[in-house]
Order: structure tokens, then C-alpha cells, then sequence
């Protein structure tokens, strides 16, 4: 047995014996990470107000022509006072009704909401404390308010957007923009909805179908179908291709001189959507796999295995890196895909296999692009075929950081859909400002969480209001 070491002789690191009532220097641990810049919440809000001053004044007008069944004599809020609360309650990444509430009179929140509504002098309180509608007014305002009134001030969003030639940059294949297509759950809840939800395993949900265009690699929302599942007019369910069978004829109508190239996951790899985008005019880029079209997919890898000139291999980095990620392609072409199989659609089937790190991972896709190539394949899978990933970020930026998309807001499906909308309009208000404007100004922006900055924005706005800054915000530039 070895000497016990007393109480008063504690064991030192080192192997010396610390004597009782020597008190040495104590320890100090190495300096650890150092905090980063902090946040200015003046500077937020002051830039915020000049972004929306200098590129969407429009909106207040927008808002205020939203009609009104309301008697005029007893309104205290206007339309863009309601507009502007909701937008403020998704970029500060309130969450719900309730935080919006408990806040909405804090500080000086009152005269953002009027300054962005255009109310800044004007019907001020006897009091001189101006104040912010509770949400169940403005729920009541929504409950009479078409939905296709806030899709139309997206759509004008978006359109303004394509004047300033802010999306010049993203055309593939000579003039196609890119919109990615999916559809997600948007409200879900224990208990029933007035309408407009459907039962799943005890609780109901509320479907949409998104179409977003890409924009330097993140997702700008361009117009919305719900999917109506309990519609009591129709004899069948409603399904994500009823949806986009009507969603893409929208589209059409509302930008009838533009090209689009349609992407989206395997669910729309089948004949009545590709059908839709032919008579469109427009071309697509699904993904494809073997149980969603299984006699063309076997017609697809037959014509591979007969066709090897069809084939490239690449690498991103030199074989020496071990972090190369090594591809082979090979596609099919004039393969028939009509739906009266009479030859009207042709289409290729690309394949790709990749080989990283001893793994090897297969992609396939179906698209319309005539004459695909050695020498154009890589951009119709790097471009399109892999660029579907960012409608999936936007769904769960808006789910799972702080905007409330799957929380229900209010039970009325009307109103539901209203509010839907403003989400998306705040959500490209705020990938313009944060990706656009504040990361290529500020270069903490990129280092911080776009949660962190949106509560940083809603307590400047808290503090300072939004007042006219006093500067000037030139044009809008994506950090890539």
C-alpha cells in the first residue's frame, strides 16, 4: 500500500505535496473563444428603415388599397398598420399572436408601426401615446380579406424585382429563371380547424404548394396554391399535382412573356405535370427514380448501357485531395414521355454517380433540354438538377427558426392563408435585406445567426423606432 496523502497535504499536479495553510496563485484557464462584434440595434433599425424606404416604399400604398369592409367612421388602424404588425411580428421572429401582443405596445414598436404604414404624423392620440391593434383585430380584418389581394402584392414584390434586373444574373441556358416547386405542411394542430385541414394521426393539417425562384442560391417566394384536402365541392382529394396543375397555369398568366425552367423532387416526375410545362412553353428538371416511372426508367438505363459515348467523368479537386469528390455521368435521350404516348415530349434521363471518400452516391434526374451534350450536362445537373435543396431551407428557416410556419395562427381558413402570404412577404423582405444589403456591409452579418440579427432588428425597432436614417441604400448586391 502507498503513503495516503492527508488532508492537508493535497497531491500537486507536479508530484509536490501542498502544505496546509500555503494558499499558492490559483489556476487560470486559457483565454477561450473571443465574443464576437456586437450587434448594433440602432444600426439595425436604422438600416432596415432606409431598406424599406429606398426599395419598397411602394408597399404602404399597396396595403391601404387592400379593401376594407370595415365602416370607416369607427377604424382606428389602417390596412397597412394590420399589414405592417404581422411583418414585424415574422421578421423579428416573434413566433406567435401572443409574444406579438405582449410586445406590440412596448417601447417605441407604436411608431415603427405607424412610420412604416406612412401614419408618422398624422391621427396622433389625444394622448400622444400611439398604440398597436391587438392581433384578434386583425385577425377579423383577414377573415374578410380575399387571399389573392396579399398574393398580389407578392407578386408586385417580386415583379419590381425583375424591373431592377436583380435577377439578370441568375438565367440559365440562355434566358430560363429557375422556380423550385415543392409542398410542405403549413398549419398543423391537435385539435380541428373550422376548415380547410385534414385528419392524420389524431391531429390536422393544412397543406401548400410553393413556388419559389432561385436567386444566387436562396429562395425568393413567388406564388402559393393551397391545397384545399377537405374541399366539399370536389369528389376527390386534393393532391400536390391537382395543386401544381393549377399553380403553374398561374404563373403563366402572371408572367406571360417570361421562360422558366420548372424544378422539383420525384413526385412531379410523371407525364400530367411535365404535360403542363411543355404547354407552357417552359422546360423542367425533375428528380427521377425507378418506382415513381418504373417503364421509363427501365427504357432510361437500357439506353445508357447501349449508349457508353454518352458518358463524362470529372473531379471538383486533384485526385491527391482527400476530400476529391470524383463523378461519372451518362444520359438517354429521345426518350417518350407524352401522355398520349404519341412522341409530342421527348425527354433525357441523366444519371450520376458520385464517389467521395470511399462512398459512392446516386443521383438521377429527367428533364426536357434538347441537345444535351459533354458539353452542357454539367450545367443542366450543377445548375438545375442539384439546385432544388433551396426550397427545403426555406421551409425550415421559416418552420424551425422563429417565423411560426406550422403554428396555427387562427382557426379560420381564410384568414390562414392571409397570413401565409405576409410570411412570404416578410421573408423576402428579409432575404433581400440580410443577404442582399446587410452580409455585403457588414461583415459580422455573416457570422451570426439570422435569428440573433432578427431579434437584434425588433429591439432596435423597440428602442429607436423606424425613423428615416437619413442615408441612402444604393443597389442590391448577393454575397456568393
Amino acid at each position: 500500500m502507498g503513503r495516503r496523502t492527508s488532508k492537508a497535504q493535497v497531491a500537486h499536479p507536479q508530484g509536490h505535496r501542498q502544505v496546509a495553510g500555503h494558499h499558492p496563485k490559483p489556476y487560470c484557464a486559457a483565454a477561450g473563444r473571443r465574443p464576437g462584434p456586437c450587434i448594433a440595434h440602432e444600426f439595425l433599425s436604422r438600416a432596415f428603415g432606409a431598406f424599406i424606404d429606398g426599395k419598397f416604399r411602394h408597399l404602404k400604398r399597396l396595403f391601404n388599397q387592400l379593401p376594407d369592409l370595415r365602416k370607416a367612421e369607427r377604424c382606428r388602424y389602417t390596412p397597412a398598420e394590420f399589414a405592417w404588425t404581422l411583418l414585424l411580428m415574422f421578421l423579428g421572429r416573434m413566433g406567435s399572436r401572443n409574444q406579438m401582443d405582449a410586445q406590440r405596445n412596448s417601447g417605441a414598436l407604436p411608431e415603427a408601426v405607424a412610420w412604416f404604414a406612412g401614419r408618422a404624423h398624422d391621427d396622433i392620440p389625444a394622448d400622444g401615446q400611439r398604440r398597436v391593434s391587438c392581433s384578434d383585430n386583425i385577425v377579423r380584418f383577414l377573415k374578410t380579406l380575399p387571399p389573392r389581394c396579399l398574393e398580389e402584392i407578392q407578386l408586385a414584390i417580386v415583379k419590381g424585382l425583375f424591373e431592377s434586373r436583380l435577377f439578370d444574373g441568375s438565367r440559365v441556358f440562355g434566358n430560363y429563371q429557375r422556380i423550385i416547386i415543392d409542398g410542405s405542411v403549413r398549419e398543423k394542430c391537435r385539435e380541428g380547424f373550422e376548415e380547410g385541414g385534414k385528419a392524420n394521426g389524431g391531429g390536422r393539417y393544412r397543406y401548400v404548394l410553393q413556388a419559389s425562384l432561385l436567386l444566387c442560391g436562396h429562395p425568393i417566394p413567388l406564388m402559393q396554391e393551397h391545397i384545399d384536402v377537405d374541399d366539399p365541392v370536389s369528389e376527390k382529394e386534393d393532391c400536390e399535382i391537382n395543386a401544381a396543375r393549377r399553380l403553374l397555369p398561374r404563373l403563366k398568366a402572371a408572367f406571360p412573356r417570361m421562360s422558366f425552367i420548372v424544378l422539383g423532387d420525384s413526385l412531379y416526375a410523371c407525364r400530367p405535370v411535365a404535360a403542363v410545362c411543355s404547354r407552357l412553353g417552359w422546360r423542367f428538371c425533375f428528380t427521377f427514380k425507378e418506382g415513381r416511372t418504373p417503364a421509363v426508367w427501365q427504357e432510361a438505363m437500357a439506353l445508357m448501357d447501349a449508349a457508353p459515348e454518352n458518358a463524362l467523368s470529372y473531379r471538383d479537386k486533384p485526385d491527391a485531395d482527400p476530400d476529391c469528390r470524383r463523378s461519372r455521368l451518362r444520359w438517354a435521350q429521345d426518350i417518350d414521355f407524352s401522355e398520349k404516348e404519341d412522341g409530342s415530349l421527348v425527354v433525357t434521363a441523366i444519371e450520376q454517380r458520385e464517389t467521395h471518400k470511399g462512398a459512392e452516391t446516386r443521383y438521377a434526374w429527367i428533364s426536357d433540354v434538347p441537345r444535351i451534350n459533354c458539353g452542357n450536362v454539367m450545367l443542366l445537373v450543377e445548375a438545375t438538377g442539384r439546385e432544388r435543396h433551396p426550397i427545403e431551407d426555406q421551409f425550415n428557416t421559416q418552420k424551425n427558426n422563429g417565423i411560426g410556419m406550422e403554428h396555427v395562427f387562427c382557426a379560420d381558413a381564410t384568414a390562414s392563408k392571409n397570413l401565409y402570404s405576409l410570411m412570404q412577404i416578410a421573408f423576402i423582405l428579409w432575404t433581400l435585406f440580410h443577404h442582399g444589403l446587410l452580409r455585403r456591409i457588414c461583415a459580422w452579418a455573416g457570422t451570426w445567426s439570422q435569428v440573433a440579427i432578427a431579434k437584434s432588428l425588433l429591439e432596435g425597432l423597440r428602442l429607436f423606432g423606424g425613423a428615416d436614417p437619413g442615408f441612402k441604400v444604393g443597389q442590391l448586391r448577393f454575397v456568393t
